[in-house]
């Protein structure tokens, strides 16, 4: 099965071929035929888009008609200047491993964050913290007549 078949299944879901074409005013045939081809039209993955509800960039970007820098995509800081405040906080809640974010939009989220204690397998301690654990680590001397020339190229 080629990508463009999965992703018609996908957005699908427990419709028929033939439901799906009727929904963006084609014919099952037309459709079964440009999917099995591996090519359905820009105008066919951004009309099956929008008769299932969903987002038509990710789907054209998924289907190849449109690339990262197409959508201004293409580099971190325009993704995070597009990004909502609500997006932003549900990612840096993902990153961080909170798992119950019901209150984090009921608060500027300096509050909800310090009032969240679920950081599963992640060292969140205090920064001075790590810096003495490292100082307090113990550097073994070199060896007696050895130079740094016994270690280039190691």
């Amino acid at each position: 099965m080629n990508e463009s078949m999965r992703w018609l299944d996908k957005v699908r879901g427990n419709d028929s071929i033939r439901e799906a074409a009727r929904k963006i005013g084609t014919t099952h045939a037309t459709l079964s035929r440009q999917a099995a081809a591996g090519s359905l039209s820009f105008e066919f993955v951004r009309d099956l888009a929008r008769a299932y509800s969903r987002a038509v960039l990710p789907d054209l970007l998924a289907m190849g008609h449109l690339s990262r820098e197409d959508v201004g995509a293409g580099d971190s800081e325009t993704a995070l200047h597009a990004a909502s405040e609500e997006e932003l906080v549900a990612e840096v809640a993902r990153r961080l491993g909170v798992t119950e974010m019901g209150s984090l939009f009921d608060q500027p989220a300096s509050v909800a964050f310090a009032n969240v204690h679920q950081f599963p397998n992640r060292n969140v301690g205090d920064q001075d913290e790590d810096f003495e654990e490292v100082a307090s680590e113990t550097i073994s001397p070199r060896p007696e007549g050895e130079t740094d020339a016994d270690y280039d190229g190691a």
